[in-house]
């Protein structure tokens, strides 16, 4: 089984986007390179060049080798995690060494390795660097809700009349109280009139 290499093939298929049409025996061999590259991740390149040596496939050593090679070759030039996927499989491969010492040691010595592998894969892990900061959902920040209208709160409406005449028993300038009128929407704004005192304000830099 697999005795052909599509590589080439799959190469192009997945340059198409997976658009390609593949026969099955390609699609086969699509699929065995892929769950090697999944085996390598988890469980090293033994294990993955094994998996292709024991039924179904029962592929030769050297052809398990050889497919091995294609299947990294293939899927990590175009893999947007590949350093990540990496740092987990020294992360994996430094944790069994440090077991593996632990588990046989005799001396102060091994135990001076076995910390030393321990570092090692903190680094790799990037353990030693500090979470990145966490960003705020805004169901963490307090809602502010700006409306007209008091009963869109839940609060009374005011009566507009009553505050009219508050409005009119201020001693202020006429013009101060027309804004305040309409400020609170009891007089409706006249446009131009804005217009025109914007320009007369804005006119003093010119």
């Amino acid at each position: 089984m697999f005795e052909t290499s599509h590589f080439d093939t799959l190469q192009d298929y997945l340059a198409s986007g997976c658009t390609l049409e593949l026969t099955a025996e390609e699609q086969d061999y699509y699929n065995a390179l892929y769950a090697l590259v999944g085996i390598h991740r988890k469980y090293g390149k033994d294990n993955a060049i094994a998996f292709l040596m024991h039924p179904p496939f029962n592929v030769e050593r050297s052809r398990a080798r050889r497919m091995y090679a294609e299947a990294l070759n293939l899927f990590y030039l175009n893999d947007t995690v590949e350093n990540d996927a990496y740092r987990n499989i020294i992360f994996d491969n430094l944790q069994k060494a440090a077991l593996a010492v632990l588990q046989n040691a005799t001396s102060a010595k091994d135990m001076e390795v076995y910390g030393n592998l321990q570092t090692q894969a903190w680094k790799v892990k990037q353990l030693d660097k500090p979470d990145p900061e966490k960003v705020r959902l805004p169901a963490d920040k307090p809602v502010k809700v700006y409306d007209l209208d008091p009963a869109a709160v839940g609060l009374p409406s005011a009566n507009r009349n009553e505050l009219g005449r508050q409005i009119d028993a201020i001693d202020l300038p006429e013009r101060e109280k027309t804004r305040l009128r309409r400020d609170a929407n009891i007089e409706d704004i006249d446009f131009e009139e804005m217009l025109d005192d914007t320009q007369e304000k804005t006119g003093h830099y010119e």
